[in-house]
């Protein structure tokens, strides 16, 4: 029965090193011991060291991503601040308006929209009211008749440009 109180069952590559030099320094150099076995651990335990390393950097991979994502996410979301919404509710059943105050990242890592005080998750976002702006602006051109009708405004006085299309 073999036990292990007190000792890690975890070798690292320090220790393993570390055994190997001392196992070189005290062989026989008239009757070396064959490390061929003991390279090929060398090369296991480097193998599974490499792979590690590379999971963890997958690891690291992933939480840019996730950081990159929030940050997109509270990119969009602060362009909505100053301007009305509707949303649901978190069940979707009620629909609510309220004008967006600010942009909160929460601690499980989700971006909301501050509204009244109160977090509303981005999720929960239906549209865009109206601003309730009593002008409209009409910006599809007028191409009746073959003419193409620009107005530009460069200074105090109103300069019309007529530019004619082609009949084909």
């Amino acid at each position: 029965m073999s036990t292990t109180t007190g000792l890690s069952s975890e070798i690292t590559m320090e220790s393993f090193l570390t055994l190997f030099t001392t196992q070189l320094q005290y062989q026989d150099p008239l009757d070396p011991q064959d490390n061929s076995e003991f390279l090929s651990q060398l090369a296991q335990f480097t193998a599974l060291e490499q792979e590690q390393q590379q999971t963890e950097y997958l690891s690291d991979l992933s939480s840019i991503d996730t950081a990159s994502l929030q940050l997109d996410q509270i990119g969009v979301a602060s362009e909505f601040i100053g301007s009305t919404i509707t949303y649901s509710d978190d069940t979707g059943e009620g629909e609510y308006t309220g004008v967006v105050e600010g942009v909160k990242l929460e601690e499980d890592g989700t971006v909301s929209f501050v509204i009244d005080g109160e977090s509303v998750s981005i999720s929960n976002f239906i549209k865009v009211e109206n601003s309730g702006s009593a002008t409209t602006e009409d910006t599809t051109p007028d191409t009746s008749a073959g003419v193409l009708d620009t107005d530009t405004d460069t200074t105090a006085t109103d300069t019309t440009e007529d530019t004619t299309i082609a009949e084909l």
